[in-house]
């Protein structure tokens, strides 16, 4: 849901519970901040026990998000480098 009503991916990491030892699948979502209401809202919808964790990033480069800059220029795409 995640990815058709906020159309943002999600990549799902495997991992276990620490005490519990229970699998677990983790998702790692990036979203702009004026995003993160209605993903919260989704995640809340779909599981309201949901572990959420919410951090700050200093930047997001590719599709959907900023183009990659290097030294203040973007770069190009292209294959005739």
């Amino acid at each position: 849901q995640i990815n058709e009503v906020a159309q943002r991916g999600c990549t799902v990491i495997n991992g276990s519970g620490f005490y519990s030892g229970e699998e677990v699948k983790m998702l790692f979502v990036l979203a702009k901040r004026s995003e993160s209401g209605r993903i919260f809202s989704l995640i809340n919808e779909i599981d309201p026990n949901a572990f959420v964790s919410q951090s700050a990033v200093i930047g997001v480069y590719g599709l959907g998000f900023d183009k990659i800059k290097q030294k203040g220029k973007h770069l190009s795409h292209s294959s005739s480098n």
